[in-house]
């Protein structure tokens, strides 16, 4: 694991963060008392939250988990878009 992998998978996982943020804007599902900035922000250390705690675990490394997270999080971006058109 190299950082140049870490910070790609972190950089992954903030744009794909503040995308879903923006889609549960449009939706009408953010968080009550919450900003795109700051939902994004949550949805952001939530994914690198659970990073470490796979990691931590033993069951993967940071860099394969955190690509699952950021793959997760550009599918259901992709899910709400689509879900969105008429």
């Amino acid at each position: 694991m190299t950082i140049q992998q870490v910070q790609a998978q972190r950089e992954r996982i903030r744009r794909a963060a503040g995308l879903l943020a923006v889609e549960h804007h449009a939706a009408g599902t953010t968080p009550d008392g919450m900003t795109i900035k700051s939902h994004a922000a949550s949805i952001y250390d939530d994914g690198i939250h659970q990073a470490e705690n796979t990691a931590g675990t033993g069951a993967m490394t940071w860099v394969a988990a955190a690509e699952l997270i950021a793959n997760t999080y550009e599918q259901l971006v992709n899910d709400m878009q689509k879900a969105g058109r008429p």
